[in-house]
C-alpha cells in the first residue's frame, strides 16, 4: 500500500520544466492584458523586451525538444510560392530564412552581389569585438566626425565611450562617424581595420563580401561594401550569437545610452518600423544612392522560432514596406503549416 501511494505521488508530481512553462504562459497572458491598455508601439516594445529576457533566462533545451516532438506530426508541407509569388516587392534581392532549421523559406536573387550600404556596420561591430575588449575606451575626435553627419545626436568632442556602448549607438542611429572613430582607435589606420573586416568574414566562411569602408559609406565611385542577401542573412544570424547585447539595442524606435557619466536620451532608430514588428530581436538599415534601400530584421514568429528577412536594392521608403509584406506572408505560411 505504501509503495502504491508513493507511485501515485510521483505520478502527480509536476516536473520543474513544466513549472517554468506555466510561469512563462502566465507572463505572456499579463503582456496581453497590458497591451489592451497601452498604445500599439508601447505594447510591442514591451513584448520585444520580454522576448529578449525569455531567451536569456527561460531557455530550456529539454522542454524545447519535447515540444518540438509533440508538434512534429502537425506540420504540413505547403508550397511557399502560394504565399510569396504574388507579392509586389521593390527590392532587387531578398531572403526569408529560418534560423533554427537553417533553411531558406523563400528568396529572390539571393546570390546576386549588391551594395550593402550601412548593413556593413554589423560586420564592423563583430570585427571590433574580435580585435579588442568590449570595454575599450573610445575618445570622440572631432577631426574624425563627418561634417555632413546629421545623425550624430549627443556625440561630442572629448567624450569617452566604452566601445560596445558606442557600437550600440552606431548601429541604432547608423552613425558613420562613430564607426570611423572606433576603426581608427582600434587600428593605426581606418584601412587596416577594413582589412581586418575582410579577413574576418573570410575566416567565417563567407565568399562574396568585400568592404572598402568600415561604415559602408560609398566614396565617389568606390562602393563601401558588397555582398549577397543570402550570405548577409547568415552573417546577421551569426552577429546575434557573437554580439547579442549590441544587436538587441536595435529593436526600439528610440534608445538611451551612456557616455562617461553623461546619459544621452532618445537616440532615434533609423528603422522606423522597429516598434511595429512583434517579436523583433535585431534590425539594421542601409541606404546610399548606389545601394538603394536595404533592411535586415531578425524576429520571432513564435517562441524560439527566429526568422531573418533581408531586403537589398529597394528604396529608402519601400524597404520597410517590402519587409512588412514578407513578414506577413511568412507568418501566414508558418501558421498554416502548423495547423
Amino acid at each position: 500500500m505504501e509503495n502504491k501511494y508513493k507511485k501515485r505521488k510521483d505520478d502527480i508530481f509536476i516536473p520543474e520544466h513544466l513549472h517554468t512553462l506555466a510561469i512563462f504562459s502566465f507572463l505572456v497572458f499579463l503582456i496581453f492584458l497590458y497591451s489592451l491598455e497601452s498604445s500599439p508601439k508601447i505594447s510591442v516594445n514591451f513584448y520585444n523586451e520580454f522576448t529578449l529576457l525569455s531567451h536569456k533566462y527561460l531557455t530550456n533545451k529539454n522542454l524545447e525538444s519535447k515540444l518540438s516532438l509533440f508538434f512534429k506530426d502537425k506540420q504540413k508541407n505547403l508550397d511557399p510560392k502560394n504565399y510569396f509569388d504574388n507579392l509586389d516587392i521593390r527590392g532587387k534581392s531578398y531572403t526569408v530564412y529560418d534560423v533554427k532549421n537553417q533553411n531558406i523559406i523563400y528568396s529572390k536573387n539571393e546570390n546576386e552581389v549588391l551594395p550593402l550600404a550601412s548593413l556593413t556596420k554589423v560586420a564592423a561591430a563583430i570585427t571590433a569585438n574580435k580585435l579588442v575588449d568590449k570595454n575599450t575606451k573610445i575618445t570622440i575626435r572631432k577631426s574624425l566626425m563627418r561634417k555632413d553627419e546629421s545623425l550624430d545626436i549627443g556625440m561630442k568632442e572629448g567624450q569617452i565611450w566604452k566601445m560596445n556602448d558606442l557600437l550600440k549607438y552606431a548601429l541604432t542611429i547608423s552613425s558613420n562617424s562613430s564607426i570611423d572613430i572606433i576603426a581608427s582607435t582600434i587600428s593605426k589606420r581606418n584601412s587596416d581595420f577594413v582589412d581586418s573586416m575582410n579577413n574576418y568574414v573570410k575566416d567565417l566562411g563567407y565568399k562574396n563580401f568585400y568592404f572598402n569602408s568600415a561604415s559602408g559609406l560609398d566614396y565617389d565611385s568606390v562602393i563601401g561594401g558588397v555582398g549577397t542577401a543570402l550570405e548577409y542573412t547568415k552573417l546577421f544570424a551569426k552577429s546575434y550569437e557573437l554580439i547579442p547585447d549590441i544587436m538587441s539595442y536595435t529593436i526600439n524606435s528610440k534608445v538611451n545610452l551612456n557616455s562617461n557619466s553623461q546619459k544621452i536620451y532618445q537616440i532615434p532608430n533609423t528603422n522606423k518600423s522597429a516598434s511595429e514588428i512583434i517579436g523583433l530581436m535585431a534590425s539594421k538599415t542601409g541606404f546610399t544612392n548606389a545601394a538603394g534601400g536595404n533592411l535586415a530584421v531578425l524576429y520571432e514568429s513564435e517562441i524560439n522560432r527566429p526568422i531573418i528577412i533581408v531586403v537589398l536594392g529597394s528604396t529608402i521608403d519601400e524597404r520597410f514596406e517590402d519587409v512588412n509584406k514578407l513578414l506577413d506572408s511568412t507568418n501566414r505560411f508558418l501558421q498554416d503549416s502548423s495547423k
